[in-house]
């Protein structure tokens, strides 16, 4: 049998400065690079730290190559999910898991440089305790980024700046260092939708930001696909609360309309959209509600050597 990870464990006298965290999923053709570059980035830092990878369930080569790096490599350890639980909770499951007073969560196709994560670390440390976090944001986007893309983040940031009631740093996503104790607590959240920013903002934690330029994705497509990016994008917008607000606002305005005009079935369609206007507000706040609180059932987290001796 597997044996599953000791949260207790990642507290003690093994803990170091920094963790790098890399979520994976069927990532075989770029683990083993990805986790050599952080590895290289953290000696070069000079001071203690780990790499923690998280396989998300992968049906690839993915644990074999985690567990021979393991064997070779004394600054990284690796943890697995299962079955697959998707990309929020393998990032949550390294938020619990890593044993840094600073933790960072890397993509695994190189679009967060680990080379950064220096620059993130002296902005976190030279802040005020007040600052939970600090985002790195691009500075400048590449051409070869998908427009889809392009225009879904420029609506996104408009409405949240225009609307939203708990700001988000612009740009700040998903690359980011944190303070152990706010790494632990999201990681114990039960969100799935929503980038971290915006949760860090709905629980009102102060953040900052470093800009860094941004590299081309080791993939052509983002493995988080349109879909993905979308349901990212509406649990964002609930979480900062920007949906409430156009539901409140539009029902209001479908109620008005409504009461003056004379024509019957108008009123009737008035308010039906006024009535669906505030039955958005009503899930949206339940969203919000469900996903900012702590999860009642712990993450199957389990040690990556286990892992792989119960699949030989």
């Amino acid at each position: 049998m597997s044996r599953k990870l000791d949260e207790h464990l990642t507290d003690a006298a093994d803990s170091v400065d920094l963790s790098f965290v890399i979520p994976m999923y069927n990532e075989a053709d770029i683990a083993r690079e990805a986790v050599e570059r952080a590895v290289k980035v953290g000696k070069n830092w000079g001071r203690s730290f780990e790499v923690l990878a998280v396989d998300d369930g992968s049906t690839d080569a993915t644990p074999r190559i985690l567990a021979e790096l393991r064997a070779t490599t004394p600054e990284f350890r690796w943890v697995q999910l299962r079955p697959n639980c998707g990309q929020p909770a393998s990032s949550k499951a390294g938020m619990i898991a890593a044993r840094g007073a600073m933790v960072c969560v890397l993509d695994a196709d190189m679009q967060t440089p680990p080379e950064v994560v220096a620059q993130l670390v002296a902005a976190l440390e030279q802040a005020g305790p007040e600052i939970a976090a600090v985002f790195g944001v691009t500075s400048t986007r590449k051409r070869d980024d998908p427009t889809r893309l392009l225009v879904g983040q420029a609506v996104f940031y408009f409405l949240e700046t225009r609307f939203g009631r708990h700001p988000i740093p612009h740009g700040a996503s998903s690359f980011f260092v944190m303070r152990q104790d706010v790494a632990r607590r999201l990681g114990h959240l039960t969100f799935t939708k929503g980038n971290v920013g915006a949760i860090m903002a709905a629980l009102g934690l102060d953040m900052d930001t470093v800009t860094y330029v941004k590299p081309k994705s080791y993939r052509d497509d983002s493995r988080l696909g349109l879909k993905g990016h979308v349901e990212e994008a509406v649990g964002s917008l609930a979480l900062t609360g920007v949906l409430t607000r156009f539901g409140v606002t539009g029902g209001a305005l479908a109620a008005l309309a409504g009461v003056r005009s004379r024509s019957r079935w108008f009123r009737v369609a008035a308010t039906a959209a006024a009535v669906a206007s505030l039955g958005s507000v009503a899930a949206a706040e339940l969203f919000n509600r469900r996903s900012l609180q702590v999860a009642t059932t712990d993450l199957p987290i389990f040690e990556g050597e286990a892992a792989v001796a119960e699949q030989v």
